[in-house]
């Protein structure tokens, strides 16, 4: 009996990384191809993928590429799975970045038909425009978590997390995180075994848990919490030395507890997780610098 293909639509627009798109468009169509072509066995596609713009028209992508659409979003009907790309990166604030309200009624309706939508990078914003992100766990690029909170403030932001998936929202970080979103949503549609699989035909690595190692970034700071921001820079100053807890919520006259409840409203992360990843990023530079 032959499976149903995963019908799977990519969106990219005007200004965005072609990468985003295109690297999960191989990723996925190769999905059940290259593992079985490397063994010599028949193929078995799992993806059926489509390219999409709001128009149907080519789209102008960062770096001087043009990507040229399969179709237009009201060609496409409601699919199993919505992946929206990166809308770019400039000086300004994200939040300046394209609005499209034909877009957002697409994605609320392909999310009410079912589907699974997934973003990556700044196109996490446009899931927010859409109204689906309340209530929900999102990550972004970490640049662009403050950003994230303040627009959408109803959206628990984890910016440390590579991918997060929250019942059929499913978002990650920087734009090169789009490989890790592809192969998390074969492994979601199609099971561990074909995501190892395919990971291991495509010389990739397995979805990555977090981008704090690329992120040498103090945190959100944008939150207000004046107790909190003295202790990330506590933590900043000397993160192998950072004082447990107890030590830092006295500190700041604060009970341990406050400040556990405090820190994870204000940041989306814990007072731990922050100084793992403070060590990480500083240990990261330290080798970099080793290598120069």
């Amino acid at each position: 009996m032959t499976t149903p293909l995963i019908r799977a639509v990519l969106l990219i627009r005007d200004g965005g990384f072609a990468s985003a798109v295109a690297g999960p468009a191989e990723i996925l169509r190769l999905a059940g191809v290259a593992p079985r072509v490397l063994a010599g066995r028949p193929t078995r596609p799992r993806f059926r993928v489509t390219i999409a713009s709001p128009d149907g028209g080519p789209v102008a992508c960062v770096g001087g590429l043009t990507a040229q659409a399969e179709a237009a979003l009201a060609e496409v009907g409601v699919p199993d799975l919505v992946l929206v790309g990166s809308s770019g990166i400039s000086g300004k604030s994200i939040a300046d970045g394209p609005a499209d309200a034909g877009v957002s009624e697409w994605l609320r309706a392909a999310y009410d038909g079912g589907a699974v939508i997934a973003a990556v990078c700044s196109g996490v914003f446009q899931l927010g425009r859409a109204g689906l992100l309340d209530g929900r766990r999102a990550t972004t690029h970490w640049a662009y978590a403050d950003d994230l909170r303040r627009m959408f403030p109803k959206a628990d932001v984890r910016p440390a997390r590579m991918v997060i998936d929250d019942d059929r929202i499913v978002t990650a970080g920087g734009v090169n995180a789009a490989s890790d979103l592809a192969l998390h949503l074969v492994e979601r549609f199609c099971g561990r075994e074909e995501a190892r699989d395919l990971a291991n035909a495509l010389v990739l690595d397995l979805p990555r848990a977090a981008q704090s190692e690329y992120a040498g970034w103090l945190g959100p700071s944008s939150h207000g919490d004046d107790a909190v921001m003295r202790v990330q820079r506590a933590i900043a100053a000397r993160p192998e030395a950072a004082a447990g807890v107890d030590a830092l919520a006295a500190s700041v006259g604060l009970s341990p507890r406050s400040l556990a409840r405090r820190f994870r409203a204000a940041t989306g992360e814990t007072v731990v997780e922050c100084i793992q990843r403070l060590r990480v990023a500083r240990n990261r530079r330290a080798r970099l610098r080793g290598l120069k």
